[in-house]
């Protein structure tokens, strides 16, 4: 009987230690430049992200994310009276890894607003990267269009390039 119990707690504590490794989780954080709109008024953009990718193939995930995104306002900018603006992006997310490391994703989603006076919108990146045992580093363009019915604001597009580092849980 004793061998049993022992047996069956090795069983689950390696399966403990399976589930772990491939939990799918993974946090991220990003910096990149603003381009478009968003450069007219923001010097630069950083964020985190936390998301959740289920393997549907060996090499091919499903998810989604949720993170928060930052835009910092130019310094004569804030001389009008502009501050800095952020939003929650909500978003469904999707990888392909190839043999060499190498991968492909993309997120599309809605960004919640995360500063008065700006309403959120649609929210889309595509990215390429590297893709380690434990951690991706990538290079995205990331879109939010936001579509404000704000009076005295005009609709913009928070567009920036940016590099992220991704830790798998």
């Amino acid at each position: 009987m004793k061998k049993v119990l022992f047996t069956a707690a090795f069983a689950v504590a390696g399966l403990v230690s399976v589930s772990a490794q491939t939990s799918g989780v993974e946090g991220t954080v990003h910096v990149g430049i603003p381009v478009g709109d968003a450069s007219d008024f923001s010097s630069f953009n950083l964020g985190v992200d936390l998301a959740y990718l289920h393997p549907i193939t060996s090499n091919f995930k499903l998810g989604a994310k949720v993170g928060y995104d930052h835009f910092i306002a130019k310094s004569d900018y804030k001389d009008f009276g502009g501050k800095d603006f952020g939003f929650i992006p909500l978003a469904a997310t999707a990888k392909l890894e190839f043999n060499n490391n190498l991968f492909i994703g993309a997120d599309l989603g809605y960004a919640f607003a995360a500063t008065d006076n700006i309403d959120g919108g649609l929210f889309w990146q595509p990215k390429f990267g590297y893709s380690g045992s434990s951690f991706d580093v990538y290079a995205a363009y990331k879109g939010i269009s936001v579509d404000n019915d704000l009076p005295n604001v005009r609709n913009f597009n928070a567009d920036a390039v940016s590099l992220g580092f991704a830790y798998k849980f």
